[in-house]
């Protein structure tokens, strides 16, 4: 979602040319990718829930149904917390009617970048390319908005992926949020966008873990709107891509119950703790393929769930999609100021975004559903197995693979 602005005439040329196609290689094809080095629940007869905790609204349906797709029933709030080092985006359960009079909290591509890179950036864009073009509006979400007084909720800690930002998966994340969970998203500035175009990338797959582990005792004793929110007894970890095999690997961390991974890549080399698993896959993934992913999913103890999602890529789990099809993403801009991308990153940037891909919100609904339902289920928070039966793969427009093993 962009806005628009009047447009001023701007130079081609500038010396910070290279930068910006650096930024617009590593901003799409890092955000989604792993590197080598960061490089895949329940009873097995749901019974109906008699009554659920208060922070956990009932839902109509069965297993079979698709009932988490969309929006929950809680309007969502956003704020930001700080570790001592890094930052921590926090998206949250909001009070009813909270919304109202508040326009939705926003995010620009270029916020992800070092300063001096993102102020250098407006004077490199096409002339039909306002600076306004790169900022994505998150759809129903507030920033600061007052809590619901229905918590505390469950704790869902998110790790993005390899060279990526806390905001790039901000409409999935909302959707969890809006279920019922405090979701919780650290910077990983060892392996964040920054770190890549500023060559300071550290390759610490363990520091991941520590971060998420870290954010645990932030969130849950943070004042402000956060204030007696966050249930810190339940908490899930999920992740895209190496954030995925950030989240498989908390696993082994006491405090992680669930952990769901989105092209997760991998899982840390230690052995398999018995807790709830789902990995979530993008089919035609071109940067995490599909044997990998079966290759993680293989190594890990039940309970677990595999959902391989047909025409989905390495991209669709994130914002990205939208701003590939709508024409402003960066290596779409770089191409345009005449920067020729190598075929393979090329290819890697917009996987998942082609126009042959899966509808990038069917996807969402997809990937939304499955972790929503299997959260839910694994926290105990609802045992009637909603959304996760095998019939709730016909409820989709495209071919889904589902397996379970829960014992």
């Amino acid at each position: 979602m962009t806005n628009t602005a009047p447009v001023r005439p701007r130079s081609r040329r500038h010396p910070l040319i290279a930068p910006l196609a650096a930024i617009a290689v590593l901003a799409v094809l890092g955000a989604a990718c792993s590197s080598g080095d960061d490089a895949g629940a329940g009873s097995g007869s749901p019974t109906t829930t008699t009554s659920l905790p208060k922070s956990v609204p009932p839902v109509d349906g069965g297993p079979d149904d698709a009932a988490f797709e969309g929006a929950g029933p809680f309007d969502v709030g956003l704020t930001e917390l700080s570790l001592p080092d890094r930052k921590v985006a926090v998206w949250y359960p909001a009070a009813k009617g909270a919304a109202e009079g508040r326009r939705p909290a926003t995010y620009s591509q270029l916020d992800a970048l070092p300063p001096s890179l993102a102020a250098a950036a407006p004077s490199l864009l096409p002339a039909d390319v306002p600076i306004t073009a790169l900022t994505t509006t998150m759809t129903d979400t507030f920033a600061e908005a007052p809590p619901s007084t229905d918590g505390p909720f469950p704790l869902v800690l998110f790790s993005h992926g390899f060279g990526s930002y806390r905001l790039d998966a901000s409409t999935l994340l909302r959707g969890i949020a809006s279920w019922g969970f405090v979701v919780a998203a650290p910077e990983h500035i060892e392996r964040d966008r920054a770190a890549l175009v500023t060559n300071q990338v550290q390759r610490a797959p363990e520091k991941d873990v520590q971060v998420l582990v870290a954010t645990i005792p932030l969130v849950v004793g943070a004042g402000g709107v956060l204030q007696g929110l966050t249930a810190g007894e339940k908490v899930a970890a999920v992740g895209h891509s190496a954030g995925g095999r950030a989240a498989l690997s908390a696993l082994s961390e006491p405090q992680v119950d669930v952990a769901v991974g989105w092209a997760a890549a991998g899982r840390a080399d230690v052995p398999a703790p018995p807790k709830p698993s789902m990995n979530i896959a993008a089919k035609v993934d071109v940067l995490v393929p599909i044997e990998e992913i079966r290759s993680t999913y293989a190594g890990l103890l039940p309970p677990k769930r595999l959902v391989v999602i047909d025409g989905a890529g390495h991209n669709s789990f994130t914002d990205l999609c939208l701003s590939v099809r709508n024409g402003t993403d960066l290596v779409g801009i770089a191409k345009r100021v005449g920067f020729n991308l190598p075929d393979n990153l090329a290819r890697g940037a917009t996987d998942g975004c082609e126009s042959t891909a899966i509808d990038t919100k069917v996807g969402w609904q997809i990937t939304q559903n499955f972790t929503v339902a299997e959260l839910r289920q694994s926290l105990g928070l609802d045992d009637s197995g909603t959304g996760l039966g095998q019939g709730v793969t016909k409820q989709f427009p495209v071919p889904i693979e589902y397996v379970q093993d829960l014992k």
